[in-house]
């Protein structure tokens, strides 16, 4: 009874715009590492608006652009140019990291032992490591828990970017905005679990769900 009592009040929440989980971006910083590289350092926060201890599914270290599907429990970003939103899934990198070889002897070894571990992955061993990957995302934040988060990523200065019949030109002398989005599922990232399994991981657990936006900072496109 006061579990059910716990989601009407949450649920009344959302339809008076009360929403249980804030996101919102601290900080949106740049540097030109080279003069054909930018890196932009992100810190964004995520807070339990409630006075309940709350879960849900969220990978809060991986960044992926809001078209790369909606079926994924990382963080979404989108840009936009002034008010319309740059739908192009390109524009950004990861940090990478360099790794040195001493021969072609050692190229080969290690780009062998990358093929031979996927090659070795069954698809019940693919289904494990989501479903592995799932409980490892699981948050938990108390009530009226802040946690804070940052994330580089880097911008190659390519201003040029087609998707589909789609063009776009990245305009030095516009404004642009970057806006992140986290979407909080429950049921369709637990479907390839086993009644059991679901029932065990929902135990004495307070899920959230829902589509949570941030609000938008300018971001660094001049030359």
């Amino acid at each position: 009874m006061k579990k059910k009592l716990l989601y009407i009040l949450l649920y009344s929440s959302f339809l008076f715009g009360q929403k249980p989980v804030e996101l919102e971006i601290e900080s949106l910083t740049s540097v030109d590492e080279t003069q054909d590289e930018r890196t932009f350092t992100i810190k964004y926060s995520i807070t339990n608006k409630t006075d309940k201890t709350i879960h849900f599914i969220l990978n809060p270290n991986n960044l992926i652009p809001i078209s790369a599907g909606s079926l994924n429990p990382s963080i979404y970003y989108n840009v936009y140019e002034n008010e319309i939103s740059i739908d192009v899934s390109g524009i950004f990198t990861g940090n990478r990291t360099t790794r040195n070889f001493k021969d072609e002897a050692e190229v080969k070894k290690y780009n062998d032992s990358i093929v031979e571990t996927f090659k070795n992955k069954t698809v019940e061993k693919l289904i494990q490591d989501s479903k592995a990957n799932t409980v490892k995302n699981i948050q938990e934040f108390k009530p009226n828990e802040t946690r804070e988060y940052s994330i580089t990523f880097n911008w190659n200065k390519n201003r040029y970017f087609k998707n589909d019949v789609m063009e776009y030109y990245i305009d030095e002398n516009k404004s642009h905005f970057y806006e992140l989005h986290i979407n909080l599922m429950k049921e369709e990232l637990l479907s390839k679990f086993s009644e059991e399994e679901k029932n065990e991981i929902l135990k004495d657990k307070n899920f959230i769900k829902g589509w949570f936006t941030s609000n938008k900072v300018e971001i660094n496109f001049r030359e």
